[in-house]
């Protein structure tokens, strides 16, 4: 068990951070509905961590799109063998 200042001061950066990345996702077009799954949580071991649930492939693509990726070139899909399916 964390001691209780630990788990306040995890859960403080975690709670602050993901309001930060939902403000983001709604600025992105988002739906409140799936920006709403964004959350804070601490683990027993007080490490802090925020989990973004599931998002539509749409919001995903309007995620994308807003990050500054300009310098990355896209990257091609895998291509699988045709024995792959069998």
């Amino acid at each position: 068990m964390i001691p209780l200042h630990q788990y306040k001061s995890a859960r403080a950066e975690a709670d602050h951070l993901a309001g930060l990345i939902q403000a983001a996702l709604l600025r992105a077009g988002v739906p409140e509905a799936e920006v709403s799954q964004v959350r804070a949580l601490v683990a027993r071991s007080g490490r802090a961590y925020i989990k973004f649930g599931a998002l539509k492939i749409g919001s995903a693509t309007k995620l994308l799109e807003a990050l500054p990726l300009s310098e990355v070139q896209s990257v091609p899909s895998p291509e699988l063998p045709a024995d792959a399916f069998d």
